[in-house]
């Protein structure tokens, strides 16, 4: 089975935004499986910079934003780029979610994930979120970026939505790039 294949069998039934972002990053030149941040140009796919978050990996306690796109800005209902991501994340689950980010450059794997979040007004916000790893412009691999857009079974969002309080991890799983995938579970 090609790489190609591998990644794309890790991403039956996503959706069609995931799947494009997937084969923009498949198409991009590589060392050790992982490409550069330099190669990577979210225009080629329409829609995909709205719903792009770029995690920097700065310590285990530590995953800064980078970017974040105006469609998950708009989930969040404020911006948060620049901040923590485990700032939103329950406490008790954030040594888990950061081991599980952290695995996508380690191995280095791809990931889907399909996230519930809870605003503070009760609204439910379902996301999808495909993940692989990048290079930096130094050549280190600690960058994930993310195409998160809202899954398929989303509810409808009200406009007095509030703050996003609760982030619960509905389904995760690993995408072998060619490295295997990595020992994990939640």
């Amino acid at each position: 089975m090609t790489r190609d294949d591998l990644v794309m069998t890790g991403l039956e039934n996503a959706t069609a935004l995931s799947v494009a972002f997937a084969r923009h990053w498949l198409s991009l030149p590589t060392v050790d499986l992982i490409p550069s941040r330099r190669d990577f140009e979210p225009e080629r796919i329409p829609g995909l910079l709205a719903n792009l978050v770029i995690h920097e990996l700065i310590s285990p306690e530590h995953l800064k934003l980078r970017l974040v796109g105006t469609a998950v800005v708009d989930d969040y209902g404020r911006e948060i780029t620049g901040q923590n991501y485990l700032d939103f994340v329950e406490p008790a689950r954030r040594q888990k979610a950061s081991r599980a980010i952290f695995l996508i450059c380690e191995q280095p794997a791809g990931m889907l994930v399909h996230l519930r979040s809870v605003a503070e007004n009760g609204t439910v916000l379902t996301r999808e979120s495909v993940a692989f790893p990048m290079r930096d412009d130094n050549g280190v691999a600690r960058l994930v970026y993310y195409c998160s857009n809202p899954a398929t079974e989303r509810k409808t969002f009200f406009d007095d939505r509030h703050e996003l309080r609760v982030m619960n991890v509905l389904d995760r799983r690993y995408i072998d790039i060619g490295a295997g995938l990595p020992d994990f579970s939640d």
